[in-house]
């Protein structure tokens, strides 16, 4: 009796096989900041730009259309209903017209929610492209070059940071520090994930803490401080203090800033 055995190749040797689409797509999925996409902005605006250059087209054949129904040597037709109108021709290129601005103006309120969208920070295209760098030959070549089009990406899942935390995570010491790390959702060494929560609560500490000493602070400055002047000034320092801290350490709109200072 002969028995056969056949040996598994590593997935290094093969990634597009072992690794490919599947592992990727974990990956993607694992964290809100890799799921990026292309926005095709001209792609977009040239379909766009098409699609008014056809209504246009069809809204004078509409115009034409009804100047010669209504001429005094054409046949009786009631342009005054559309239940009663005779003519095939007119009610066809309606119906064309209403079909083709449905999807003209269906595609621009996509594409301005697109458009509105906040541009993916470079940190986070660099994670995805790293993720190519470590397992090349994964993903084909060409379907990876849409992670270059830096300017026409978007996220799919926006995520609201504070501007005090945007300014922190420029600092790489502070993304990798271990007090935000939290444990992989995916089995891959080269990604090192980080708790939203924690960091979340951090910075909240931090603008709490601030908050308190732009509030306390000019208290127990004012009770040593006699002068009138002084007084007014110190009074006016804190209120421009708080108002810069409540506006770049939060993500309050300016006259939710005004209205956090007047009270």
């Amino acid at each position: 009796m002969t028995t056969s055995s056949s040996s598994k190749a590593p997935a290094n040797d093969e990634p597009w096989k072992h690794t490919g689409y599947r592992d990727f797509t974990n990956f993607v999925v694992s964290d809100n900041d890799f799921f990026v996409l292309r926005r095709f902005s001209n792609l977009t605006a040239r379909v766009l730009l098409a699609l008014q250059d056809e209504l246009s087209q069809q809204e004078n054949q509409l115009h034409t259309l009804e100047d010669r129904i209504c001429d005094s040597l054409a046949p009786e037709v009631h342009n005054g209903s559309f239940r009663y109108d005779t003519s095939e021709e007119r009610s066809e290129l309606i119906r064309e017209i209403g079909r083709k601005l449905r999807a003209y103006n269906e595609l621009i309120l996509q594409h301005s929610d697109l458009r509105s969208r906040p541009r993916v920070p470079r940190r986070d295209v660099k994670r995805v492209s790293n993720w190519f760098r470590n397992h090349e030959g994964a993903i084909q070549t060409e379907e990876m070059q849409y992670i270059t089009h830096e300017s026409d990406l978007f996220a799919v899942a926006l995520k609201a940071k504070a501007p005090l935390r945007r300014l922190l995570e420029r600092s790489s010491r502070f993304r990798q520090s271990s007090l935000w790390k939290k444990a992989s959702k995916i089995q891959n060494e080269s990604v090192a994930y980080t708790s939203d929560y924690r960091i979340d609560f951090f910075v909240s500490l931090i603008n709490t803490l601030l908050g308190m000493t732009m509030l306390i602070a000019p208290l127990w400055i004012l009770a040593f401080v006699e002068d009138i002047v002084k007084r007014l000034a110190v009074i006016t320092s804190f209120l421009v203090c708080f108002l810069c801290l409540v506006t770049f350490t939060t993500a309050a709109r300016p006259f939710e800033s005004l209205g956090a200072t007047a009270a």
